[in-house]
């Protein structure tokens, strides 16, 4: 039978669109649209997109929740496999081994934590050093401040006394070059609002973060002062 030029076409595009479509199933080939939302097949395209113990990936059902795997989806909230942390990584959120050294803290209704002999620093379980950090003790929050006395930012640590809390914040290896401990834990950064006075600029309210009234004073001295020196610095706005 002879085609026309515009049934030819019409034809052509046809065959290119069920050859475009062979990887509409999912990555298997063999699987069929009965077969959507089991493993290695194609996603459904409802709310539950893959059977339990299966993750949505590129369009194909992989299995998820085991060490190294894709978290599991289970109520718009990542979950995993036991013991597993669903862990956010640059290759997106994956199952890892949680609360030993190195790894990520454990997430518990607490707060995060981890297994004896780890203190979670910044998300990640570090060494304790000295006996002073304790796993099962309270949490207390230590500020970390700059050369200039300015608050940097606050890290958690467990102890069973404010002391070892200072102690254990010390031994830790939480400090970056150039910073020091705020010497009470559990005291937050405050904004100051500090009334300078500059030879060039003449006085001017400004802000500094600090731990306390006499470091508020310091991180305004070396911060806002400019390299003449401040004529006068006092706590609040200028009048």
């Amino acid at each position: 039978m002879n085609l026309n030029s515009p049934l030819r076409g019409l034809l052509m595009l046809c065959m290119v669109v069920m050859a475009g479509c062979g990887s509409c199933q999912g990555s298997n080939p063999s699987c069929d649209p009965s077969q959507a939302g089991t493993q290695g097949c194609a996603c459904r395209t409802d709310s539950a997109s893959c059977n339990a113990g299966l993750a949505c990936n590129s369009g194909t059902c992989v299995p998820c929740g085991a060490e190294g795997q894709e978290c599991c989806v289970v109520s718009a909230t990542g979950t995993c496999s036991g013991s597993l942390m669903c862990v956010m990584e640059s290759g997106g959120e994956l199952c890892r081994n949680c609360g030993d050294l190195g790894e990520a803290c454990c997430n518990s209704a607490s707060g995060q934590m981890c297994n004896p002999g780890g203190n979670c620093v910044g998300g990640s379980c570090r060494s304790v050093t000295g006996g002073a950090c304790d796993p099962s003790g309270a949490i207390f929050v230590v500020g970390i401040q700059d050369m200039n006395l300015c608050a940097v930012r606050t890290v958690e640590v467990r102890a069973t006394t404010a002391a070892n809390a200072m102690t254990c914040a010390t031994t830790s290896g939480m400090l970056n070059a150039g910073e020091s401990f705020f010497e009470v834990p559990n005291t937050p950064i405050t904004d100051y609002e500090m009334c300078v006075e500059t030879s060039a600029e003449g006085r001017r309210t400004t802000s500094v973060r600090a731990f306390g009234d006499f470091e508020a004073r310091r991180c305004a001295l070396f911060t806002r002062c400019g390299s003449d020196g401040c004529l006068s610095i006092f706590p609040g706005r200028c009048m």
